[in-house]
């Protein structure tokens, strides 16, 4: 499924546009490509992309740091034969146990963003990271940091920060499918041009996103593994996660739309495993940030670079041709109800910030930067226009973005809003993109509401109190701390 951080399907986004924080993944990117491929790819005759393309170079955004704090595990081959990146490597996540006895009840799962690529030819650019921020460290797990990362934005423990998860366990899952975590497809040959030359060249390649949440799940509920012991400072082992009294599903960029896609799925689920059933048991909620644009429906693509160069002339055309390559998993129940009440529009399933705004059943959070600059700038950039206003600048994208979150707070026009819970928002007229792994962003970021700043978890504390407020989005006047 496309998501608001793909807004017109762009290939060189969905990351952090500031400067990379200190990392410890390997400097020699095509060294550590470059070696053996899967057994599975050297079985064809086709080579992987890692073989197909001597230009591979690693991302420049969106890095992980090396440290002792959330611990790698890589998924075996073995048991989940489907868990791979794009290249084939085994996928991989970091955890931490909770810390204290309610704290091991309670869980924070995170899908890390990063972009995507919805054709060869984009697969291929992105991989040699040309004209875009991203590369092979969001296409293959060879460069995930080597025994633990750092834990920043939601999951940092340190004392001193108003982390209300701080003693939870904490999971982070590496992002390396470049499909926002919704396809299920082994290895497939796409053909393409090398992005230095030219050249037609064929590869394979895996979107395997889905498989990878699945996977990582079972171990987390120890559904044919052993439990996981953690070798860092204070030690302990895992608890299962079937017996889980909370669970937050969070996401960013193209993890808030993984979080869209596998929400309600992975809800269900979990509900379904937990041996306390009933009302009063497993609180599931999700948390989904920065992949929120104006609606796609409501612009004029005629005016875009998409409609011009590539006959792309309405959404309909961007998402239908931006979700063909793979098949994809996505919200099923928005399946459903447009299969039986608008089966015409069913595409508009394959669009993440459809299902946001009609479909997810799962008690959410979301937050939107209202000048967030990397959706803001490739809706400027595309050159779509806003009907009787013209061009899209960044005070109409800030117009439509505040307007669009205050109608998704009602839920006036959801499809199905008697299944849904009203989400909780939370607004800021800030620039940064991808804010939950940002402690400056989660800890730093206010909203003044009625003489008094509030942070994002400030209105996810009152939400999960069932007290107030639990929505703020900044309007003009309000206090405002970007931080």
């Amino acid at each position: 499924m496309i998501s608001a951080c793909a807004f017109l399907v762009a290939a060189t986004a969905c990351g952090d546009l500031e400067s990379a924080p200190p990392s410890n993944e390997p400097d020699d990117a095509r060294v550590a490509l470059g070696g053996a491929a899967p057994a599975q790819a050297q079985a064809l005759a086709v080579p992987t992309i890692a073989q197909a393309l001597n230009c591979g170079a690693p991302s420049t955004a969106g890095l992980l740091t090396r440290a002792m704090e959330l611990q790698r595990v890589d998924l075996d081959p073995a048991l989940f034969p489907l868990a791979r990146c794009n290249d084939g490597t085994p996928a991989t996540f970091y955890f931490r146990p909770g810390s204290t006895a309610a704290g091991r009840e309670r869980w924070v799962i995170q899908l890390q963003g990063g972009g995507g690529c919805r054709s060869g030819d984009s697969c291929a650019a992105r991989w040699c990271s040309t004209d875009s921020n991203f590369g092979t460290t969001h296409m293959s797990s060879a460069q995930a940091p080597t025994d633990g990362i750092r834990a920043d934005g939601i999951l940092d423990n340190s004392a001193g920060l108003a982390n209300p998860m701080a003693t939870w366990n904490h999971v982070f899952i590496r992002y390396c499918t470049s499909d926002t975590w919704s396809g299920a497809t082994g290895p497939m040959t796409v053909a393409s041009h090398h992005p230095i030359t030219g050249a037609a060249v064929s590869f394979q390649i895996e979107f395997n996103g889905r498989a990878v949440l699945d996977a990582v799940v079972k171990m987390l509920r120890r559904d044919g593994t052993a439990a996981l012991n953690y070798r860092f400072v204070g030690g302990g082992t895992l608890p299962d996660l079937d017996t889980a009294k909370t669970v937050i599903l969070a996401g960013a960029s193209a993890g808030g739309g993984g979080v869209a896609n596998s929400a309600d799925y992975l809800g269900d689920l979990l509900r379904s495993k937990n041996p306390c059933q009933g009302a009063g048991c497993l609180e599931y909620r999700a948390i989904i940030d920065s992949t929120f644009g104006p609606d796609g429906l409501t612009l004029d693509w005629s005016t875009s670079d998409a409609c011009l160069q590539h006959g792309l002339c309405t959404w309909k055309d961007l998402v239908t041709d931006g979700t063909a390559m793979f098949d994809r998993h996505g919200d099923q129940s928005c399946e459903t109800w447009h299969a039986a009440n608008d089966p015409q529009n069913l595409w508009q399933c394959d669009e993440t910030d459809h299902v946001i705004r009609h479909h997810i059943t799962t008690p959410m959070l979301l937050r939107m930067g209202l000048v967030d600059q990397l959706i803001s700038g490739n809706s400027i950039d595309s050159g779509v226009s806003v009907p009787g206003r013209g061009p899209m600048t960044l005070a109409l994208f800030t117009e439509l973005v505040r307007a669009q979150l205050a109608l998704h707070g009602s839920l006036t026009v959801a499809e199905e809003r008697s299944a849904m819970t009203l989400p909780a928002l939370y607004g800021p007229n800030c620039p940064k993109h991808e804010t939950i792994s940002a402690n400056s962003s989660v800890y730093g970021v206010t909203i003044g509401v009625g003489g008094v700043r509030k942070t994002m978890f400030d209105i996810f504390t009152a939400w999960r109190a069932a007290g107030a407020p639990t929505q703020v989005v900044q309007a003009p006047g309000d206090l405002i701390d970007c931080n």
